[in-house]
This record gives structure tokens, C-alpha cells and sequence, in this order.
């Protein structure tokens, strides 16, 4: 606990005495702030209501419907039922915790959720509850519900609330691709379905059938899951309605019913002009967190170690270190190529991971080239000098499907191009700028 929060400490401990415990206080303290992202002022009355110590306004929770929720609620009780739910782990004071996330909904519409306390708690898709005791924060000018210590969550019948339909929802907001990825629940999308399979999942040991896929307007691309079957195909054109978002490997995922969608008579590109990838800023996609085939236009700012000519593990692909696998130990490594770069676009930078394919065409000689000219200069590291040369403060456009992680974004190539339509002289002038 920092100095600054000494004072803070000190006032809680001159209501509840000489007898509370000052390490629990600055704990409990410290974790709504770093962790809840609550005001000191908050989060002290939190601290003292949790020691028996009633301060300002009713301890009383107001019961709401989701539609009317707003930042300045602190205390409230919801009736409602589970849209989608995923459990994950976050880390707190250096120690894995898990945590609950996903979308409730009612009869006025949806909302974000997460669940700091999970506990024992297990929820599925469906499930009717009332959480009791939330309080609601703001995200993206939207409300989120957040369950912390003071709060429950118990689970009810089903029949407390009837099933929701697709017009159920207060009206959902029309939304281009493009625009999904920064929006919560209860979205209408138009769209192309580009590609599509069913395949079965078991969810809370009951086996179901979803369809999953690419979908496309003319602004961008989205991975879809759609919970059931329907008459839809590739090629149709259809309106997806209460539909949510969710990550899935590190990119936004569009989710929805088959309830929920049907095909229309709208006018859309077609199938070729759609596969053709979106450019895109570095800035836009941080904010969305992924993207589907996506194109960047930037400068190449640094050739990474790591990048060059490598070997990999037979068995799991990994890039070895002096022959070791840090899975299999010693093993007889397989050459490859590739090349880690960072591209910056005047907006932001990204992590961009190239292939042999990719790196043999910039490179302008082969593999087995490579491997002859590492050999004779009893160096594998001249590959990446090479590399470095030719391609730092290089205008490039970078195509490919965007991740994001805790390290930041990744995009792995589909395709890297050199551009002529940006100055050489722009290019390096970029790259000082970000070097001083």
C-alpha cells in the first residue's frame, strides 16, 4: 500500500477502533481501487459497511430492470437470465483468480456482467438468477454489471422468467462490422455469410449443434457462432438481431440464436468484392481487439530476434534454442523461416509474425539458400542482418488476421507488400521520430 493511501487507512481505522486489523483494512482497500476501479471515496465506505459500519444512504438494493441501469448505481438487484457466460482466470497481487463474464438480459434488454467472487458458482446459457447487491460501472458510455464481495448470485427456476425471443429486447442498435467489435449485447447486424460448417459441442454435458463462420458487409469481417440451426448458407445475405459479442482466441466473435437470424433482400456486395481483407488503423483495432483478415498500412519499424533462419522441434513445431526444446529437450531441428517485425502506422504499432513463404519472397532467395550461406559463415544470424537491411523503414502493407493478448496485438501474415506509394524518405523520417 502506497503513501497516498495512509491517510484513507488511517480514517477507517479511527471509526472501527483500535481493534481492526490495519493489514486487512489497506487489503481490503486496496483491492476495490486496483482491482474494482473504485473511487477512494467508495471504496472506504465499502471497507467500513464490510466491518458493520453503515455510512451515507440506505444499505438497502433498489430492484431495476436492466434498460433503466446507470453508472450512479451502487446497490442493486437484478431478475434476469443468462445470455452467454465464459469463466476465465485473472491475475491479482501476483495470484491467479477466476472470475465470471458474459451478458444478462430481461424483457428490457441486455448488459454486460462480471463476477469478481466466483467461488464455488457455476452458470450456463439460460440460466434464470438474481444477483442481488450489484453495482454498475461504465465501459464504452455503456453500463456493466459487477458482482463483488458484497454481492450474490442465486440461481432460480426457470419458469421466473419466460424465454426470451428475439423481439423480446428493448430494439437493438443497427451495426455495421466494423462497429461490433467496440459494442456490447443486443446488436442488429446485416450481413454476408463468406464461409459457414455445424459442428457439435457439449455445454454443461448436453451435446448441441452450432454453426460457425465468417460473415462480412462492406465495412469489414466477423467470426460468427450461431447457437442451433438454421436454414441459412454461404452466400445468403441475412439480419442477425439480439446478437452479442465475445472473444474467442484473441479476436472479436459475433454470437447469436438461430432464433435470431434470417435471410433478407438487401442490397451487399458480393461474395468476391467481400473476401477482399479491410485496412484498418492500429488504433481501431486496439480498441476492438481483433480483427478477421485485416490490412495495415504502415512503416516496418524493427526486424526482431528470433526472426531469420530458425529450426523447430520435430514434434511440436516450437522454435528451438542451441537445439533444446523447452518441451522435448535436445532434438535434430528443422530449418525454417520467418521474420518478427514491428509495423507502425502513424496510429499505433504492431507485433507482426511473417511465414517462410512470406519471408523467402522479401528476402529474394530460398530456404535452402539461406542454409548455404548461414554454413559458410558459420553464423545463422547473418539471415536476420539481411533481413533487418532490407526491410527497417520499408512502407509495407501487412495482411492477416488480428489477435490481442496481454503482450498487445499480433497480426499473423496472410501477405506483406511493399508500398510505392509512400516516400522512402517519409518512411525513415517516420522511423526516427518513434527512435527519439
Amino acid at each position: 500500500m502506497t503513501e497516498k493511501f495512509d491517510k484513507d487507512v488511517d480514517e477507517i481505522l479511527k471509526i472501527l477502533g483500535e481493534d481492526a486489523d490495519r493489514k486487512e483494512i489497506e487489503k481490503d482497500l486496496k483491492g476495490y481501487i486496483d482491482e474494482f476501479r473504485l473511487s477512494a471515496g467508495e471504496a472506504k465506505k465499502l471497507v467500513l459497511r464490510k466491518h458493520g459500519v453503515s455510512v451515507g444512504g440506505s444499505s438497502e438494493a433498489i430492484q431495476k430492470p436492466i434498460k433503466e441501469l446507470t453508472p450512479m448505481d451502487k446497490n442493486v438487484n437484478l431478475l434476469c437470465r443468462i445470455v452467454f457466460v465464459t469463466e476465465k482466470t485473472i491475475k491479482t497481487d501476483g495470484k491467479e483468480k477466476p472470475i465470471i463474464s458474459g451478458i444478462i438480459g430481461d424483457e428490457s434488454g441486455t448488459v454486460p456482467f462480471t463476477h469478481w467472487e466466483k467461488g464455488d458458482l457455476s452458470l450456463s446459457k439460460g440460466d434464470v438468477v438474481r444477483i442481488e447487491h450489484a453495482y454498475i460501472t461504465e465501459y464504452r458510455e455503456e453500463p456493466q454489471v459487477n458482482i463483488g464481495n458484497r454481492g450474490k448470485v442465486v440461481k432460480l427456476d426457470k419458469s421466473e422468467m419466460p424465454e426470451f425471443k428475439g423481439n423480446g429486447f428493448r430494439p437493438a442498435r443497427p451495426c455495421k462490422i466494423i462497429d461490433v467489435g467496440e459494442s456490447t449485447g443486443n446488436l442488429t447486424v446485416v450481413a454476408r455469410i463468406l464461409n459457414m460448417e455445424i459442428r457439435e459441442v457439449t455445454v454443461s454435458g448436453e451435446k448441441k449443434e452450432v454453426m460457425s463462420g465468417i460473415i462480412a458487409d462492406e465495412t469489414g469481417k466477423i467470426s460468427f457462432t450461431c447457437w442451433g440451426t438454421s436454414k441459412i448458407k454461404e452466400g445468403d445475405v441475412v439480419r442477425v438481431n439480439s446478437g452479442y459479442l465475445r472473444k474467442w482466441r484473441g479476436m472479436p466473435q459475433l454470437n447469436f440464436d438461430a432464433a435470431n437470424v434470417e435471410k433478407v433482400k438487401e442490397d451487399m456486395p458480393d461474395m468476391v468484392s467481400l473476401q477482399k481483407p479491410n485496412t484498418v488503423t492500429v488504433e481501431y483495432l486496439s480498441r476492438i481487439g481483433g480483427m478477421v483478415d485485416a490490412s495495415i498500412d504502415g512503416v516496418i519499424l524493427d526486424v526482431r530476434e528470433g526472426s531469420g533462419l530458425v529450426f523447430r522441434c520435430p514434434d511440436c513445431n516450437r522454435v528451438l534454442q542451441k537445439n533444446i526444446c523447452r518441451v522435448h529437450a535436445e532434438v535434430t531441428g528443422i530449418p525454417d523461416l520467418r521474420i518478427k517485425a514491428i509495423v507502425d502506422d502513424g496510429s499505433g504499432a504492431i507485433n507482426v509474425i511473417m511465414n517462410r513463404d512470406i519471408t523467402e519472397r522479401l528476402l529474394g532467395k530460398s530456404l535452402d539458400k539461406c542454409m548455404k550461406e548461414a554454413k559458410k559463415a558459420m553464423d545463422q544470424g547473418i539471415i536476420k542482418d539481411q533481413l533487418f537491411q532490407k526491410l527497417v523503414a520499408m512502407p509495407a502493407r501487412v495482411t492477416g488476421n488480428v489477435t490481442s493478448d496481454d503482450f498487445g496485438l499480433m497480426l499473423i501474415a496472410t501477405s506483406t507488400d511493399f508500398l510505392k506509394s509512400e516516400p522512402q524518405e517519409a518512411a525513415r523520417k517516420m522511423l526516427e521520430e518513434v527512435s527519439t
